[in-house]
């Protein structure tokens, strides 16, 4: 999912009512899986262009990536707007959970997706957001520096909000799932 395939992520995955979207293609995988075996909290910072909810979260997986997986949602700030334990997991690909509840989210605002992996091995996607962000309406992954870094961290045994900004403005393989109201 690096800078040069940001292309073919930009393609919209929407249910036929065009109600639901996701920032990265069900089809999009990365191009490096890192070698980090730290516990870490990885996410993205994103916008909507409309208000709706987000219903969870996927995260890509690499074999390596074994363990305990928490999917959450954040403020912009740091507060916690729901999360929820990933379960049945495949060996590798796309990974799925939803909230017991969908999150209601405001059009325009910066909200943070993530998930902490216990073994880390978390895809790592360099310099995508570097240049320029995502943009796959009404969900748009910022570019570096338009809200701080993105593709954000959080080195930690347990969940918690990844606030540090990728030196290297990487694509962690974290997505939403939006539905617009």
């Amino acid at each position: 999912m690096a800078a040069s395939a940001a292309a073919r992520l930009q393609s919209r995955e929407a249910d036929s009512s065009a109600m639901k979207a996701r920032a990265w293609s069900t089809s999009a995988t990365p191009e490096r899986i890192s070698t980090d075996t730290a516990a870490v909290e990885v996410g993205v910072k994103f916008r909507s262009d409309v208000a709706g909810t987000i219903t969870g979260i996927r995260f890509y997986k690499a074999a390596g990536n074994t363990g305990t997986h928490v999917g959450s949602l954040w403020s912009r700030g740091g507060n916690l707007l729901a999360r929820a334990t990933f379960s049945g997991e495949s060996a590798s690909g796309w990974q799925t959970v939803t909230f017991a509840s969908p999150i209601s989210i405001s059009a325009g605002r910066t909200y943070v997706a993530s998930y902490h992996t216990t073994t880390g091995r978390y895809a790592e996607d360099r310099n995508v957001f570097k240049s320029s962000g995502v943009d796959n309406p009404p969900l748009h992954a910022l570019k570096s520096g338009v809200d701080g870094g993105n593709g954000v961290y959080k080195y930690s045994a347990t969940p918690g909000f990844p606030s540090k900004g990728s030196p290297r403005a990487a694509n962690y393989g974290v997505d939403v799932l939006f539905v617009r109201s």
